[in-house]
């Protein structure tokens, strides 16, 4: 039996107005804005230097490897939360990808928006795993999770991982062109290709009334012996010019969206 992770729990801090990049942690210095069991929440934010166990760090000298604790992993509130939707931003880590992970290994990592009262509205999941009926190493996408690796994500849309190494997730939040919020869910891998991308939306996601800003990041479960190493955590609010907003609001082909469930 799992044991009960309240999303509500995630109590967070108000921010500034957006404004550029508002949050970065690359690991060099400390694991500042990661909560684990050393401050008050679940698993492991352990700072690493490039090169252990094999692996060199996405970029610069130091990266993190993210363990579970109580059938969870670490959270951050990036830089606050945020009640106001004042434009699009993205939010995006490195995570290192490795083909030799076990059958039926995975994890899943969440950005949640808030609604506009500042409380949790919904989460954004990027879902891997080591499918065991087909032998790959899969990437998918949701807006719920049961907290264990998920064993049918060769049955909706996905990417096939054929190649151990960093990858970046991104989150990107942007206005779908009927008022509402739209999620991209966008892989890269380390050539900077986009590879998957899984768009999330719920009409009734109004900005302004109903969805407000960025809420947490948070590796809702890590079910991989040994952990996953994580670079490269970023936080960007940059405002779009009218016509890449345009180009952003073409994307709606929008999948049905399930509220994540609250445990």
């Amino acid at each position: 039996m799992k044991k009960a992770v309240c999303i509500a729990a995630l109590i967070g801090l108000s921010a500034p107005a957006f404004a550029g990049e508002v949050f970065n942690q690359g690991f060099e210095s400390d694991t500042a804005g990661w909560f684990d069991s050393s401050n008050g929440w679940y698993g492991g934010v352990n700072r690493v230097a490039s090169g252990t166990d094999g692996i060199s760090s996405a970029s610069g000298s130091y990266h993190a490897q993210f363990t579970q604790s109580s059938d969870t992993g670490g959270f951050t509130r990036f830089d606050g939360y945020r009640d106001n939707w004042s434009g699009p931003y993205q939010a995006s880590v490195a995570i290192y990808l490795d083909t030799s992970w076990a059958a039926g290994e995975g994890f899943d990592y969440s950005v949640a928006s808030n609604n506009a009262s500042g409380d949790h509205l919904r989460d954004f999941i990027f879902h891997v795993a080591m499918d065991s009926s087909t032998g790959e190493l899969l990437v998918g996408g949701s807006n719920n999770t049961n907290f264990e690796p998920r064993e049918d994500l060769d049955t909706i849309n996905h990417a096939v991982i054929t190649d151990s190494g960093w990858y970046t997730f991104e989150h990107s939040f942007f206005e779908a062109g009927d008022g509402s919020l739209a999620v991209a869910l966008n892989l890269y891998d380390a050539g900077g290709n986009l590879i998957f991308q899984e768009i999330r939306n719920n009409a009734g996601d109004l900005l302004g009334s109903v969805a407000g800003g960025n809420r947490y990041g948070w590796f809702n479960n890590i079910d991989i012996a040994g952990g996953i190493n994580v670079d490269d955590v970023m936080l960007n609010v940059v405002p779009l010019p009218p016509a890449a907003l345009a180009g952003l609001g073409m994307l709606a082909g929008f999948a049905g969206v399930r509220k994540l469930r609250q445990r």
